[in-house]
Parts: C-alpha cells; sequence; structure tokens
C-alpha cells in the first residue's frame, strides 16, 4: 500500500495528541478505508516502542531530526511513497511520538462515563396517500384510511387496524398498503387487521395491507419481526424477504432478514414452511428449531435452538452464546447510539456469552465485556474503541 507525505504528516500529527482528537480523526475518516488502514500501522509501530524504550532508549533528538529529514525530502519529490519507505517512516515516527510520554500508558480497563442514549418505542407510519407520521409523538389518534379502515395509535405504542364500518369483501378487491418503519434506536408493536401481532425490531420496515382480501395475507420484511399469527387455514399468512418466503396457518415465529446478513427463522410454537428463493425445495420447522440462510448460499442449515437466542430482543433483553464480537456489536449498534472502531481487528472474532437488560446503560454493558479480561473499551462521546489488553 502507498500512502503519500501529507496523510502520513495528518495521522503523525494526530497521534500526538490526546485520545478524544483521535476519536474525531477516526469518525472523520470512518469511510475512508486507506487512512483508518494508515492510522492502524502507525498506532502498532507507536505501541511496540514502549517495548523498545525499555531495551534502549533512543535520542530522541537525533530521530527527531532523522524524521524531519525525511518528510522534507519526501516533499521536494511529491511522489507517492513506496511500500518500503512508508516502512521506514512509520519506525521514525514510532521513535519520535513513544518518547514524548503522552497519555497512551497502557490500561487494562478503560470505560469512561459518557452517557450513550439507548432505544424506545418509535416509529414512523406510511400511510396509502403518502402521509407519514412520527407514531412516539402521537398518542391516543385515530387516523382513517382507505376500504372503511381506521388507524388507532394508543398511549402503550402500540398500533392497530380496526374496520370503521363493514364493507362487502370483494373477491378482486386491489389491497391498499401502508408501510411501517422502526429507526435505528427503535422498536414497535402493529396489529394487523386480522388480529396479527407483529413486535418490529430495530431498523426494520414491513409492509403491509390495510385489510386482508384474496388468498394468502402476505406481508413483506427488511429487517427483524416477531410474529403471532391468527390461525386462519383457508388463508395462509406469508413473510415475504428478499431471500426466503416463510408461510403459515397460525403460530408464533421470528424472521430476521437484514440486508447482507444471514437469514434467521425461529419456530417457537405450531409449524411453518419456508421456501428459499434460490432453491425450490420446501422446509417445514417444527418448534425449537431454526433455519439459517447463509448470506451467498441456496441451501438453509436446519438446526435445534434455544429459542431465547432469537427472541430475547422481543421479550426486552440481549442473549448471547458464544457469538463473535463483532456480531454482538452489530446488535447493540441497533439500540444504542454509537459507532464502534477497532483498534484490533483481531477482536472482532472472540466469542463472548451474555445476557443482558436493553433497558442497561451502554458503560454497564461495556463494563461486562471487559470483565472477561480479554478487551479494553473506551468511550468517548458516542465513539466506542476496542482493542485486545493482550496487544
Amino acid at each position: 500500500m502507498k500512502h503519500d507525505h501529507k496523510r502520513i504528516e495528518e495521522v503523525f500529527q494526530i497521534l500526538r495528541k490526546p485520545k478524544e482528537m483521535q476519536v474525531n480523526f477516526l469518525m472523520k475518516y470512518q469511510d475512508n478505508p486507506q487512512m483508518i488502514e494508515l492510522y492502524e500501522e502507525l498506532r502498532k509501530y507507536k505501541e511496540a516502542g514502549f517495548l523498545l524504550e525499555q531495551i534502549d532508549p533512543p535520542n530522541v533528538g537525533l530521530e527527531w531530526q532523522k524524521l524531519k529529514n525525511k518528510l522534507q525530502n519526501q516533499k521536494k519529490h511529491r511522489n507517492n511513497l513506496t511500500i518500503a519507505a512508508s516502512i521506514a517512516v512509520l519506525l521514525a515516527c514510532t521513535l519520535a511520538l513513544l518518547f514524548e510520554k503522552t497519555s497512551w500508558e497502557h490500561k487494562e480497563y478503560i470505560v469512561r462515563s459518557n452517557r450513550i442514549a439507548k432505544g424506545e418505542s418509535k416509529a414512523v407510519l406510511i400511510t396509502s396517500s403518502g402521509n407519514e407520521y412520527e407514531l412516539e409523538k402521537l398518542k391516543d389518534i385515530v387516523i382513517s384510511e382507505k376500504q372503511g379502515m381506521q388507524i388507532i395509535a394508543d398511549s402503550d405504542n402500540v398500533i392497530q387496524y380496526c374496520e370503521e364500518q363493514k364493507t362487502e369483501k370483494l373477491e378482486n378487491e386491489e389491497p391498499i398498503y401502508n408501510t411501517l418503519k422502526v429507526p435505528r434506536l427503535g422498536e414497535y408493536e402493529l396489529v394487523l387487521s386480522d388480529g396479527t401481532k407483529v413486535h418490529l425490531n430495530s431498523e426494520t420496515e414491513l409492509k403491509y395491507p390495510v385489510k386482508f382480501s384474496g388468498k394468502e395475507r402476505i406481508v413483506e420484511l427488511i429487517g427483524e419481526a416477531y410474529f403471532e399469527v391468527v390461525s386462519n387455514p383457508e388463508v395462509p399468512f406469508v413473510v415475504r424477504t428478499n431471500r426466503v418466503d416463510t408461510r403459515v396457518l397460525g403460530t408464533e415465529f421470528n424472521v430476521n432478514a437484514y440486508p447482507a446478513e444471514n437469514v434467521d427463522v425461529t419456530l417457537v410454537e405450531g409449524k411453518v414452511e419456508l421456501h428459499s428463493k434460490k432453491n425450490i425445495n420446501k422446509i417445514v420447522l417444527q418448534p425449537g428449531e431454526n433455519a439459517q440462510l447463509q448470506t451467498g448460499m441456496s441451501k438453509m442449515q436446519i438446526s435445534r435452538v434455544d429459542v431465547r437466542k432469537y427472541t430475547a430482543w422481543r421479550d426486552g433483553y440481549f442473549y448471547f452464546e458464544k457469538e463473535r464480537l463483532e456480531d454482538i456489536f452489530i446488535k447493540l449498534e441497533r439500540w444504542y447510539d454509537f459507532k464502534v472502531f477497532y483498534q484490533n481487528p483481531g477482536v472482532k472474532d472472540f466469542e463472548f456469552r451474555m445476557r443482558a437488560d436493553r433497558d442497561a446503560e451502554f458503560k454497564d454493558i461495556a463494563k461486562r465485556l471487559e470483565k472477561t479480561g480479554r478487551i479494553s473499551i473506551q468511550i468517548s462521546g458516542n465513539a466506542v474503541i476496542v482493542s485486545d489488553v493482550n496487544r
């Protein structure tokens, strides 16, 4: 990888400043992998220099002058640095940076008291006419919809669909759709016109008809939702996602279908039939089973599971059972207002077990992860920096 002089100079300067300045730098370049990689290289050399100091302390003034000379030479030529030259500059930066005695002393557990906001009940309802309603701001109101339907938003953060007046059911009646969008840091409950209850998780979108008609009750899901379907053998209920359709008669199940992630369908009660859009074979799940369709694959994997791992969010808590740290933070980022940065990419694959209330403060969850003695977590504003305590 090549880095020009200006980029190395910028990272070099930021590493000499307090951690708050470094966090701002990471936030600024979070979408620039080259700058993040350069920062990581310099930081590693800098940390390694603590060991060098104990063996043979260098002449800091001399090393500083060497570094200045190298930087000036790079300016004259204005060419991109080769890999070898980059390493030489990084090593020089290390010697100059390390022995200024800045605030880089190792600390086993670092968690600041910054309060990170957590999720709450909130959602945006989009009606058939295109009107948008922020439901957390509306309590105990009634919204009139087409086809004689009323939408009731109550004070318990639930919306439900009721027929204002009985209308004749037409065989070929065109369905009218609403969409419920739950943003990051949110969740919401919905009661469909047939009485089916749906609990929507963060970053989830559900499109559904205001009144079911035809031979199937079809809804379209992006994200994660828990369904309690009202039984109607004559009119099956179908949850469509971009990769898997779940067909039921009456049951309770969880569907996790976030974009670019594995699809998980977990059955709690009853029976469901699954159909992958890349595989003609249909699969029938029994209670306590989970079907997973991994990203890029066409065949679903069936296994017996502890359903609490997949439905805990609906009951108000997190349940992690030997999950990768990166996957844990993906879930936590949907409920808490922060952005995570990994100083040591290898920690992403560390596995943890934990149960925690969704109502808990994020700093308390961070402390529990730190108590394992494997990672260090620093919180600055809404930036969370994770590192391996053994590096």
